[in-house]
């Protein structure tokens, strides 16, 4: 096996197009796959000594909306911990793993990893992030949902890395919140979870996106939800209002960390409890915990 470690952006798009190789960032879950003969890589390219793929800043381009961008390289433990971030983002990245594997593991990672039950993933399509691709050819950006095509599967070229995650400066702006369940407090994998984003003025929702995760094959946003949801009040908000709406648009299934039938129920319950904390964002409460 063949180990590089590029200290570009260029030198590793380079190297991944000349090279059946795997890009290596964190490693928390691609030694994994390796110690378990999931993948075998003939070329390791360690993209970590990147110093571009790192942070979070603001970016305004001349006329356009101003956006919030985050190195691809960077730790879940940074997003975690960053107050320029939504609420919904930092809590899912809260959620993540252990302190150990937020400190090695990047939510570039935890995006390309693709899980369906990913801690960050609701939350960024609930922020209508977009996902910057670099290859030798050049970028392309592309909606975080259509990046997800299927378990642990993306659009993804072979020859791209994921080098930027971009949120619309609008989206940082609206309320927001994330909850999950898991058979643990600590280091739990998601049996199900929820971000929701809204704009509320004078307790009125617009904007609203709701994500779930672990309900079906991709994280997905739920449309009819969030279109019942558009113009009701915060007042309005009781689980038995969502329900049927919930469950319209989530798949899930048995497995050996919940039956379908929990995921359902839970669904509806973390969502009206992830719509709630934001209404008390509107007035000042601070909900704080990601988890339920």
């Amino acid at each position: 096996m063949r180990y590089l470690k590029p200290t570009s952006i260029h030198e590793a798009a380079d190297a991944l197009e000349s090279s059946r190789g795997t890009i290596l960032a964190g490693g928390t879950d691609l030694c994994v796959y390796m110690a378990e003969g999931v993948c075998q890589p003939e070329t390791l390219i360690d993209i970590s000594g990147i110093d571009s793929m790192r942070g979070i800043e603001t970016i305004q381009s001349g006329r356009e909306e101003a956006t919030v961008r985050i190195g691809a390289g960077t730790t879940v433990a940074e997003v975690a911990a960053s107050e320029a971030l939504p609420d919904c983002l930092r809590q899912g990245a809260q959620a993540v793993g252990s302190p150990q594997i937020r400190n090695l593991g990047t939510i570039g990672g935890n995006v390309c990893n693709a899980s369906p039950c990913g801690d960050t993933l609701t939350p960024l399509l609930a922020l209508d992030a977009r996902f910057v691709l670099r290859s030798t050819a050049g970028t392309r950006t592309v909606e975080s949902e259509e990046f997800f095509t299927g378990p642990k599967q993306t659009v993804l070229d072979p020859h791209e890395i994921l080098e930027f995650i971009e949120l619309p400066s609008a989206s940082c702006a609206r309320a927001s919140a994330f909850r999950m369940i898991g058979n643990r407090k600590g280091q739990a994998i998601s049996q199900v979870n929820a971000a929701v984003s809204v704009a509320i003025v004078d307790g009125v929702m617009s904007d609203v996106r709701v994500a779930v995760g672990s309900v079906a094959p991709v994280p997905l946003r739920l449309a009819g939800l969030e279109e019942l949801l558009s113009g009701k009040t915060v007042e309005d908000l009781h689980p038995a209002n969502l329900r049927d709406a919930v469950l319209e648009g989530v798949r899930p299934i048995d497995d050996v960390r919940s039956t379908a039938t929990y995921r359902q129920e839970v669904t509806v319950a973390l969502v009206f409890d992830a719509l709630a904390a934001c209404g008390g964002q509107r007035s000042g409460q601070d909900e704080g915990a990601g988890a339920w």
